[in-house]
């Protein structure tokens, strides 16, 4: 069975390792005097195509490469996530980006920050002044599989190639709630199924459910598991959580839709549903 996700423990035990890079994925948070083990950021919005519409746009791979390569990350590295909320969700989003560049040695810290501090696993201080890290080479290729464009999701309306599933809440979806992002539609892509990332985290502990958990949920939801698949969310990251659970239990080709719901929703073209899923 697959498995992108690494514990705390098994973590520490790697933290002395030179092919181990971690990151921290955290977005949106205050910086933290502390890290774990000599931790790099990364910011989804950095690491992103310069000048496009959308936040945290998917870079060409020259861009992601060169991005990375001056993190010191290269091809032979072992990649390592963590968000300080404690939540999979930029992590999972910069997880998906390394598999999208053809890059499958990157694991998830599950259940992040909080999880590690809980366990009483060291931490090392934030340098005051900007550290001087060696620049790797690091080749991107795309696998075009792992990535939709709002044109995929059109043609999908008639061709029905693949599930589309949307990780947002129900209340979003259903087109109940309003949208944060202002003058934009609510409801969802005609007959995407919801499957909100909330429900594939344990809320008691913060980490991913178990396996036989996210099956469970996932069929729940309507999802064929033998179907090719599309994950949307808001803006293209929580969507990735979504595809993390497809990984664990099997489904390893998820693809992402990149602009979501924040280019759907503002697109006066493009068919909404609304209600929820029958």
């Amino acid at each position: 069975m697959n498995n992108a996700l690494i514990s705390g423990a098994e973590l520490a035990s790697m933290l002395d390792r030179s092919d181990v890079k971690i990151l921290d994925a955290s977005y949106g948070l205050p910086e933290m005097p502390v890290r774990i083990g000599k931790a790099i950021e990364f910011d989804i919005d950095d690491v992103a195509a310069p000048d496009a519409a959308l936040a945290h746009t998917l870079p060409s791979p020259e861009v992601f490469a060169a991005k990375v390569g001056a993190m010191g990350i290269s091809n032979s590295d072992t990649v390592v996530v963590y968000d300080r909320a404690g939540l999979h969700m930029a992590a999972s989003r910069v997880w998906w980006m390394f598999r999208v560049f053809g890059h499958d040695k990157v694991f998830i810290l599950n259940g992040g920050f909080p999880a590690w501090v809980a366990a009483g696993l060291p931490l090392e201080p934030v340098p005051d002044e900007t550290e001087n890290i060696a620049p790797a080479s690091f080749k991107a290729t795309l696998r075009p599989g792992l990535f939709k464009q709002k044109s995929d999701m059109l043609d999908n309306l008639s061709s029905q190639k693949f599930t589309v599933l949307d990780a947002r809440d129900p209340a979003r979806y259903s087109g109940t709630a309003p949208e944060p992002r202002p003058g934009m539609s609510g409801g969802h892509i005609p007959g995407s199924l919801n499957v909100p990332f909330s429900t594939l985290l344990d809320p008691a502990t913060g980490l991913m459910r178990n396996n036989d958990n996210l099956k469970s949920i996932l069929r729940a939801s309507g999802v064929d598991e033998k179907t090719s698949i599309a994950i949307s969310c808001g803006s293209g990251v929580t969507a990735c959580v979504v595809a993390l659970a497809l990984y664990q239990t099997g489904h390893e080709e998820a693809a992402i839709y990149g602009g979501s719901w924040a280019e759907w929703g503002s697109d006066q073209n493009t068919p909404k549903e609304k209600g929820k899923k029958a």
